[in-house]
């Protein structure tokens, strides 16, 4: 974990020689979100063994993403996410998880203001409650409604009160707009973005499918907390071919429910394929970020 955050660090700086004010903001974004994952983990016990590799997968592929270093959409999403996801994990099987719901969409209804990709989420989290974590209550249900609402309410006041209220309207427009499918606009995307998505779902699927082939060694509570990853990185994952147009935000909701499967693969296999695949996985990352960096 040091190594990665030294290396990060210095990725971070390298690229523009100096630390702006969106470069450190960016910075400190992404450390927020690292550290919201070593708790996850700790607290979930995600990964069997004693490891910090779930954030050290986090951090390396947030820091080879030239668009998550400033401050914005994606990595604001991404912060977001990583606590979301965090809250919504401390409603497992509880009788009264209601302020875990509503804390935790709040912060999914603070990131769908800057990627509309979290928006639809909302249903997803509800059916992950119902499913998985078996703790949706009457109350829960509308504490989820309440939470998501919340940053909405507090903006549309901020835009009455500045005479923006053009600006509030055009919001829902923003949100459910939808382009049509087309290959033509995943054929025009940049050499790029295109090896860093491909490099992106390549490792996700093998971690995806090395969990579903080991998933009974893990308690039944990980077990379901590793389901709704899988589930959050395979939609995501389609969303992305399907709206290439929302490249930067989905690709950073991507990295974040991707690094535990990813994460649970390199920690807990040592065959000398996965031990190849490893280091393989490091050059990626290495030709991840010389293009994203370097390349203009």
């Amino acid at each position: 974990m040091p190594v990665c955050v030294i290396i990060a660090t210095i990725l971070w700086w390298w690229p523009q020689q100096a630390f702006s004010l969106d470069i450190t903001l960016g910075w400190l974004l992404c450390a927020i979100s690292t550290y919201i994952c070593m708790e996850t983990n700790a607290t979930q016990h995600i990964i069997r063994i004693r490891t910090r590799m779930m954030s050290c997968v986090w951090l390396m592929l947030a820091t080879s993403l030239s668009f998550m270093h400033t401050w914005g959409a994606p990595a604001i999403s991404a912060a977001c996410m990583t606590m979301s996801y965090y809250l919504l994990f401390r409603c497992h099987q509880l009788h009264d998880s209601t302020i875990w719901v509503y804390h935790s969409f709040l912060f999914l209804g603070i990131g769908s203001m800057f990627s509309s990709t979290m928006l639809f989420m909302g249903i997803l989290y509800y059916i992950y409650l119902i499913c998985f974590l078996r703790s949706l209550t009457w109350r829960g249900f509308w504490a989820g409604i309440l939470g998501m609402v919340t940053p909405y309410w507090c903006w549309a006041i901020w835009c009455f009160i500045m005479d923006k209220i053009e600006v509030m309207q055009n919001l829902p427009v923003l949100h459910l707009a939808w382009e049509p499918v087309s290959w033509q606009a995943l054929t025009n995307m940049s050499l790029t973005h295109i090896m860093s998505m491909g490099i992106v779902c390549l490792l996700s699927l093998v971690g995806l499918i090395h969990y579903i082939q080991t998933r009974y060694n893990d308690k039944i509570q990980v077990r379901m907390i590793l389901y709704i990853y899988t589930t959050q990185a395979s939609l995501l994952m389609l969303y992305l071919l399907l709206q290439p147009s929302q490249y930067h935000t989905t690709m950073a909701l991507l990295v974040v429910s991707s690094s535990p499967l990813i994460a649970h693969f390199f920690s807990l296999t040592s065959s000398w394929l996965s031990n190849m695949f490893f280091f393989l996985s490091l050059l990626l990352f290495g030709t991840i970020a010389y293009y994203n960096l370097w390349i203009p």
